[in-house]
């Protein structure tokens, strides 16, 4: 594994993944901002396009988007200063720290990092692609089905660069369960790395191992998606705490402190050149809770609502009503608020959770757990793991759409006027909005994710989940058949009392194998068949949910 970016070395193509080739569509993700901390060897280094590279900098891959590697080094696009280069976070440089060398502690690390334009997240399970997180050199992670991943990259020193995505994640807030996992999106580098993975990376420096010594690179903070920089809002960030960090053994940088901040705080510079001020300080997030510094956000998810100022949301999804902000948050490791019960479930607080603040009337005064790490495939003391994972780096983004819906129950078309809601199926006797059927997850044969969700339906009855070839547009029962053309049985589900079921669940074959979607994929259609009380409509006891068209890619 070589050190240098522009090596000349010829670039076997070893492995492309799915989800590395169709996550990063440019008109979902064209800019890819982050930061590396300190200790990483890209420090002290030229930076594309002038200056040096320091662990205060936003930068972004030369292009503005990752490639395969040997590649270019980074450009700033915002620095941890005044600018230029970049409109500049307002952050002094200390003497000497302007190029210093790897390992310097000059109090400047940016750790956390959102352009308040991330995805706010909605109160379903959530597509694949829609956590977007790094890890620090130490982090651990669960096998997953989608390799690259971080417990596949891990062991080679190839995880602390890179970006990975988890997969299905049920609807948040969900504690520690039976994780689906995540896969790699980008690169550090670029290049092959020592488990096989090839896939687009940033110009970084790899690979960063555990521990005291100098190697690569760690990504640090990110922000994917944001569009244009330094325009029409504020950067939002965090600094480091002092603390010992375990799994290098060595004090943090401090730039809190030195800055004149807490390290467990989110500032936002507003304009460029600064000066930095808080925008949410660690009190209202449930943090040092212990004493001033004593805990250090780690990882910044934010969707900022306009308005001046942070205004906190009292619980999940509160950000959907009133002025209140999304605001996801993650804790470094050495954090005294880790092992802490956390104010949704009680359960023990790990360096890998997604954090909420905590919630009105919560179990505890500590963050809340909104999405356990091993939802993300992280491993956890929690779970009994020798080695726990850090989420050291966090974004929410909108994936491009697993299905397109189609067939809905209107008035006009229901066969008793019993039109739903827009975009469901026709009114049932237990939901007048009709059953709805949306999709998540990845819609690849070779790595399928999908997950097919029925909502809106009779409590306690039988759905049954169905595919077929082709689309049409008949009355049938009390709603609407559009799925027709070689039909498959996928499975009957039991809905639950908030009469909900899914396919699949637990031992439950893929869509796409139940199915027998070709190897090369192809067009497919979806609905869901559910059973209603006597006499609602016509003299049928059934009814069905709006239908879905998903193309499957190999």
């Amino acid at each position: 594994m070589t050190h240098s970016r522009l090596s000349g070395v010829r670039v076997p193509v070893l492995l492309l993944t799915a989800t590395a080739l169709g996550s990063l569509a440019p008109s979902a993700r064209s800019q890819v901002l982050f930061s590396i901390d300190y200790r990483g060897a890209s420090i002290g280094t030229p930076a594309g396009g002038g200056g040096c590279i320091t662990e205060a900098d936003i930068l972004t891959p030369a292009g503005g988007a990752p490639g395969f590697g040997p590649m270019p080094a980074p450009f700033i696009a915002i620095s941890g200063g005044f600018g230029p280069p970049g409109p500049g976070l307002g952050l002094p440089a200390a003497i000497g720290c302007l190029c210093h060398a790897p390992g310097v502690a000059c109090a400047r690390e940016v750790d956390a990092l959102s352009m308040g334009m991330d995805a706010p997240i909605k109160p379903v399970p959530m597509p694949a692609g829609t956590y977007v997180f790094s890890v620090d050199a130490c982090s651990g992670g669960l096998a997953g089905p989608l390799p690259p991943n971080v417990a596949s990259e891990f062991p080679f020193g190839d995880s602390a660069a890179d970006v990975f995505e988890g997969l299905n994640v049920p609807a948040a807030p969900v504690p520690p369960g039976a994780p689906v996992g995540n896969a790699g999106i980008v690169d550090g580098n670029g290049l092959p790395s020592g488990s096989g993975a090839l896939y687009k990376g940033l110009g970084l420096i790899e690979p960063r191992l555990p521990g005291a010594a100098l190697t690569g690179d760690d990504l640090d903070a990110l922000d994917i998606g944001a569009g244009a920089i330094g325009v029409g809002g504020g950067v939002y960030f965090s600094l480091d705490a002092a603390f010992m960090n375990p799994c290098t053994g060595l004090p943090n940088t401090g730039s809190a402190f030195a800055n004149g901040f807490m390290p467990g705080a989110v500032l936002v510079t507003l304009g460029p050149g600064g000066p930095p001020v808080v925008y949410a300080p660690p009190a209202v997030l449930g943090l040092d809770v212990f004493g001033p510094g004593t805990d250090d956000l780690d990882a910044l998810a934010l969707a900022e609502n306009g308005a001046a100022g942070y205004q906190p949301a009292p619980g999940p999804y509160a950000w959907f009503a009133g002025n209140a902000d999304m605001l996801l948050f993650s804790v470094r490791r050495g954090s005294a608020v880790i092992g802490m019960p956390d104010s949704v479930f009680g359960i023990p607080i790990e360096a890998g959770d997604i954090l909420i603040p905590p919630v009105a009337g919560g179990v505890s005064i500590f963050p809340g757990i909104f999405v356990a790490a091993e939802q993300l495939g992280l491993a956890t003391f929690r779970s009994g793991a020798a080695i726990a994972a850090d989420l050291d780096a966090l974004d929410t983004v909108l994936p491009p759409q697993t299905a397109v819906p189609y067939c809905f129950g209107t008035v006009a078309n229901c066969p008793c006027a019993n039109g739903g809601a827009p975009g469901n199926g026709c009114a049932n006797s237990a939901n007048a909005l009709g059953g709805n059927l949306a999709a998540t997850g990845m819609a690849s044969v070779a790595g399928d994710t999908v997950s097919l969700n029925g909502s809106n339906m009779p409590p306690g009855g039988p759905a049954l989940y169905f595919q077929g070839g082709a689309q049409i547009n008949v009355p049938f029962g009390d709603g609407l058949r559009c799925v027709a053309g070689g039909v498959a049985r996928l499975g009957i589900k039991i809905n639950t009392a908030a009469g909900t079921s899914s396919y699949p669940v637990g031992a439950d074959l893929p869509v796409s194998i139940k199915g027998a979607v070709p190897a090369a994929g192809g067009t497919r259609f979806y609905q869901c068949w559910y059973r209603d009380a006597a006499a609602f409509c016509t003299p049928s006891t059934f009814n069905l949910t709006n239908a879905l068209s998903i193309v499957w890619t190999p």
